[in-house]
């Protein structure tokens, strides 16, 4: 019997209709940690996010002004009678909003924020020329560091006065004169005040300075040196040049002075450092070649010869073979007579050239000249130096105003680390300010875990700032929120856009507990998503400490740990799409795990009743193997691994292992760049053996298939394409003449023209993410009237795709095009998706599912390698089996399998595994086990064996 609770203690929805929902009426318990649980598909997120956050959204609007209200009142409410005693909700999704590539990991949780001011108040400056000590200069020291030039030495003071055209230069001298000055400086040249032709050529702005004084170096000189150089401060707004010479035969020398800050070694004059300086997205802190990015787009050799089996006569240096005729025919002139005076044989096949002639093709001669005729004209050509191929084509990219050239360039580019900062993004001037020995740029290179110790063992007393202990407690605070949800492997200046799922989700999280609200209701995703069993009771801890402090939780998980540590447990079922929307169970989670009825599959699997079985037969490893030799990418230790060909491997590892630099950073791409002619560029390794075994290699990763509501399950898996064929023979459309056109949301004719067939309009919300609200004209359905009026089956073009997969299968099952490709999607566990779905909506596992279905609907040869980046995402227990079924499918057809996953049922079926660690970041890069799953229990050093055991 469900207890009966006080108004402030739950939160009451009633009559929720959202989605699936079944006019469901629920009390959460406020102040608790609540999971929310069911098969995929049921109404979880629907109930959660659909439900309960945007009615905290809606309500958030109503408190805005009217003006704000204007652009924001178009949202639509929630499907719910009513949801009292709700609180300020916060949502943290998995998906971030269009992350930029200048977010990192310290900028999203602040702790760039207060490392800028900590740089400030506690950095010692340095020059970024020789090192020297950047200090604020006296008076005093100006005339110490001026008498420490040569004795004797003939010296002239000057005072940077203006700079500007020779017009302004020519009236600004007879004030000069009126203040009793002689002799000026003008573009390094002495002249006299009254000289009629100082500043009399040209239109250029001409520097001025001002000769204050003249005289020898020497002791007996420093009362007149001071008041020399104090007026020479006072007119050049407090900075001075001494010009020496140390005898009458050398070259003049300048010293530059400042009393702001100067280098005590060479005398360079900077600017006082600000917190914008330890920020790479200013101009004052940005790194000047890649302005604050890290990265520059470049050619690389592999790309510029993708064939090494070519020649340079049959096309082996290809971006040389695009763009206009002429630039071809000019291209082709030039390689001619380069290979008549370097000399090298054009038809010789390019990898069999010497490597001094291929490192003088694409980088340069520098140290000859060439004579290339490559107009029409019988003047002998000028002797010139060849830049190479890529230093060409650098310049094409730079200056075409082609931007098809442009962009058919970019393919052969790459990015890569800036050659100027190395991709650490801050100005040379930034990136020399130390705090203990630790520049900014060092500090954001750490991993959490360093980070946090560096800042732990500064001095909060080493500083007369009396908010500098506040602001070291604020990055101290930060850091070991980020360790607490198991990230202290991330290093800080990890791009955001980077992240996983679960990890954009937790570095969120973190930064949700530094601001320490109170009596907020937070709304989360999945968290522990590519968290490996080790860290999880670290973020359930998390959750429970942001219960503790006043807030509500509310959970949408999978995970069995995090299901037995709720306060509440909320099952939603029994099935998908249209056969899910109730609520099973609501409780304890221990009496869920005494039920286990059937349709409450949760408690089943909980309690050990129901467990994940492998169907298929177990296969031993043949003679056949995948050898990575030496991987030394990102933080691998220049491991070796083996994976055996037709078999389902698991690769495992706590978070930050290298579990995807192994897999998708190496095997993948170079795999790809093989089997599929892909230009990505794999990590650093020694070489792959055993790719031979395969036909091509299918990566099935959690990107999402599309970013508008334009794309969705029918466009992506080409059944679109079927049912426009199939609408075309229906009589109304061949009456009409409709053509497969007609039936497309993409071109003009059939669609809704207000929305351009998108279903709904995108509102630019200024200061928020952007919002899509339902077309008012065709409310949702994409197509104008005429279109609709085509039936097949009694249903229009809009309501075909309105259905979902399982009810698609039931009106199309006469058409073979058409349920063949439903098969796929219902065989993946997708049967409750709507083949309309706007693909923005969909989960990361579930667009995982949709390409593996994609995949599965084309002809296999069984020689294919497939690799899977978590598919157990976002599925229960009883989607995980069905995704099992489905991969051991695949091997048996002789194809293998390679797996990043976390989940330990799943891992338990598997035929091999690869573990590694033992730690992550710099602690990991180490294959610790590799063998039979069943031996992995074994080995101490294996996490994944220790989480298997208990």
């Amino acid at each position: 019997m469900r207890p009966v609770l006080s108004q402030s203690e739950y939160i009451h929805i009633k009559g929720a209709r959202e989605h699936n929902l079944k006019n469901v009426e629920l009390r959460i318990p406020r102040n608790k940690l609540v999971v929310i649980t069911g098969v995929s598909g049921s109404g979880k997120s629907s109930l959660a996010f659909d439900t309960l956050y945007a009615e905290g959204h809606r309500k958030y609007v109503e408190s805005l002004s009217t003006q704000a209200r204007q652009a924001m009142d178009q949202l639509k409410r929630p499907d719910v009678d009513f949801i009292h005693g709700l609180s300020p909700v916060l949502a943290i999704e998995q998906r971030a909003s269009n992350a930029s590539p200048r977010s990192t990991v310290a900028t999203v949780t602040e702790i760039a924020d207060y490392a800028r001011l900590l740089w400030v108040i506690r950095g010692e400056q340095r020059c970024p020329k020789d090192g020297g000590i950047i200090q604020r200069q006296t008076l005093d020291g100006a005339v110490d560091q001026t008498l420490q030039l040569p004795e004797r030495s003939r010296a002239m003071i000057l005072a940077p006065y203006m700079k500007a055209k020779p017009a302004e230069l020519r009236e600004e001298l007879p004030r000069l004169r009126q203040k009793g000055f002689q002799r000026v400086r003008i573009n390094g040249e002495i002249v006299d005040v009254d000289d009629p032709q100082a500043a009399s050529k040209g239109r250029q702005a001409l520097q001025m300075d001002i000769v204050v004084d003249r005289l020898v170096i020497g002791p007996d000189q420093r009362s007149r040196l001071a008041d020399s150089l104090e007026l020479a401060f006072s007119e050049g707004k407090d900075r001075a040049i001494v010009l020496y010479q140390e005898n009458r035969d050398a070259e003049w020398a300048e010293l530059p002075l400042s009393r702001n800050f100067s280098c005590s070694e060479c005398g360079t004059v900077y600017e006082p450092i600000t917190p914008r300086h330890f920020s790479f997205n200013t101009a004052e802190g940005s790194c000047p070649e890649c302005g604050g990015l890290g990265e520059t787009r470049r050619f690389l050799d592999e790309l510029v010869v993708p064939d090494p089996d070519k020649s340079v006569k049959n096309g082996a240096l290809k971006p040389l073979r695009i763009g206009g005729k002429q630039l071809i025919i000019r291209h082709n002139a030039m390689l001619r007579q380069l290979a008549e005076q370097l000399p090298f044989d054009p038809t010789t096949p390019w990898k069999d050239l010497s490597d001094e002639t291929k490192e003088q093709l694409l980088h340069g001669v520098p140290d000859r000249e060439f004579e290339f005729k490559l107009t029409r004209r019988k003047t002998k050509p000028a002797p010139t130096k060849f830049e190479g191929i890529i230093p060409l084509l650098t310049k094409a990219a730079r200056e075409t105003k082609s931007d098809g050239y442009r962009a058919r360039l970019m393919t052969y580019q790459t990015e890569q680390d800036c050659p100027c900062c190395h991709g650490h993004r801050f100005s040379p001037r930034s990136a020399n300010v130390y705090v203990d020995g630790v520049s900014l740029p060092e500090f954001l290179a750490m991993d959490i875990e360093k980070a946090y110790a560096f800042i732990s063992g500064l001095d909060k007393a080493g500083s007369e700032v009396s908010t500098y202990g506040e602001v070291i407690e604020g990055v101290e605070f930060r850091l070991r929120f980020l360790k607490e949800v198991g990230l202290d492997y991330l290093t800080l200046n990890r791009g955001y856009s980077t992240l996983s799922g679960g990890e954009s989700q937790r570095v969120r999280l973190a930064t949700q507990l530094g601001m320490s609200l109170m009596g907020v209701v937070y709304v989360l995703d999945e968290p522990s998503i590519g968290l490996h069993a080790k860290d999880n009771k670290k973020l359930v801890q998390t959750l429970k400490d942001l219960r503790d402090t006043g807030n509500s939780v509310v959970v949408v998980e999978h995970d069995e740990e995090m299901m037995r540590a709720a306060d509440h447990l909320i099952e939603i079922g029994p099935g998908a799409g249209l056969y899910g929307g109730e609520v099973l169970y609501e409780g304890k989670p221990d009496n869920c795990t005494a039920s286990t009825e059937r349709e409450r599959s949760t408690g089943a699997y909980l309690s050990g009743v129901e467990r994940l079985a492998k169907l298929a037969k177990d296969l031993e490893p043949s003679e056949k193997w995948i050898r990575i030799k030496e991987a030394s990418h990102h933080n691998l230790k220049g491991v070796t691994a083996e994976i055996p060909v037709g078999l389902l491997t698991c690769v495992t590892g706590v978070s930050g292992s290298g579990k995807s630099t192994l897999v998708n950073g190496i095997l993948a791409k170079a795999a790809a760049r093989k089997l599929n002619r892909s230009k990505d560029i794999p990590g650093a390794h020694k070489g792959i053996e055993g790719l031979e075994y395969f036909e091509r290699v299918v990566r099935v990763s959690q990107e999402p298939i599309g970013q508008s509501p334009r794309s969705n399950p029918a466009t992506y898996t080409k059944l679109f394409d079927a049912l426009r064929d199939l609408y075309t023979k229906v009589p109304l459309s061949r009456t009409r003449g409709y053509k497969a056109g007609r039936f497309s949301f993409n071109a003009r004719g059939g669609r809704c023209e207000r929305c351009q067939g998108q279903g709904a309009i995108k509102l630019d919300m200024l200061f928020m993410s952007d919002a899509y609200v339902e077309c008012p004209s065709c409310n949702g359905k994409r197509y104008n009237r005429e279109t609709l009026e085509a039936k097949y089956a009694g249903l229009s073009i809009a309501e075909a795709l309105d259905l979902s997969v399982d009810e698609a299968c039931e009106k199309f099952k006469n058409v073979p095009r058409i349920i063949e490709k439903l098969n796929t999607l219902e065989q993946v566990g997708l049967g409750y998706l709507k083949l309309g779905q706007a693909a923005n909506t969909l989960s990361g596992g579930e667009a995982q599912r949709l390409k593996l279905s994609l995949e599965l609907s084309k002809r296999n040869s069984g020689k294919n390698l497939y690799i899977l980046d978590e598919p157990t995402t976002g599925l229960h227990w009883a989607d995980i089996q069905r995704l099992s079924d489905l991969l051991f499918r695949l091997r048996d057809q002789g194809n293998t399998v390679v797996v990043i996953e976390h989940q330990l049922d799943f891992i338990r079926l598997a035929d091999w595994a690869i573990d590694l660690g033992p730690g992550g970041g710099s602690r990991g890069g180490e294959i610790v086990y590799s063998g039979p799953v069943q031996r992995m229990v074994d080995y101490e050093r294996s996490e994944t064996g220790l989480a298997m055991r208990s």
